[in-house]
């Protein structure tokens, strides 16, 4: 699983307007700030005995504000799960649009890789409508539903191609898929980064 300090690091040159990475319960202390994308940990911050958690799961949204007035919200979860509580009442919404496919397996922890690929499609893929729905509909239709399709290797494969370094010129089939955290400093072009390994 990424870390919130590598899932900045690649927000930054991924051109995602991050806010940043927080447990759900740290969201009752903030104020939202339209525009802004949110990571957020599934987990609370402490545990019952009062022990710092290491985080389980990352999902993310974002509520845009429009010079026109017009307002929408999304939120992802790479499992297609709706948005918990903390998110409803800090987005002050009964619900939230959210996509229902599950692309993610559950044999690897890529949801923050996930989350990354999709903030940046929304934000900053050439090819975006500009429309906040169409294009997470537009993302989704990438990936297989593994709730029909058990092919979670082709759904690895095309969120690899979201973190291809332009400098990279080998071919990649569904079989080289991996992710892992490469540095700044290693010549990878901004709003890319290059991967190698899923941590299983």
């Amino acid at each position: 699983m990424l870390t919130n300090f590598q899932i900045t690091d690649l927000a930054k040159r991924m051109d995602i307007p991050l806010e940043g990475v927080f447990f759900k319960c740290q969201l009752k202390d903030m104020k939202l700030k339209f525009n802004k994308s949110y990571i957020i940990n599934l987990e609370d911050e402490y545990d019952e005995d009062g022990n710092r958690n290491d985080g389980s799961h990352y999902t993310c949204f974002q509520y845009n504000k429009y010079p026109n007035g017009d307002h929408k919200v999304i939120y992802f979860d790479s499992y297609g799960v709706v948005a918990p509580e903390e998110v409803l009442k800090f987005c002050n919404v009964k619900e939230i649009p959210h996509n229902t496919k599950d692309i993610q397996s559950l044999m690897n922890d890529a949801c923050g890789w996930y989350c990354l690929a999709f903030l940046h499609f929304i934000n900053s893929w050439k090819q975006r409508s500009g429309d906040l729905y169409e294009d997470c509909e537009h993302f989704t239709s990438l990936f297989y539903d593994l709730n029909v399709e058990r092919d979670f290797k082709f759904n690895e494969y095309v969120l690899k191609m979201f973190f291809k370094s332009p400098n990279d010129t080998r071919p990649h089939t569904v079989a080289d898929v991996g992710f892992t955290f490469k540095p700044d400093n290693e010549n990878v072009a901004a709003g890319i980064a290059d991967v190698n390994t899923i941590t299983k």
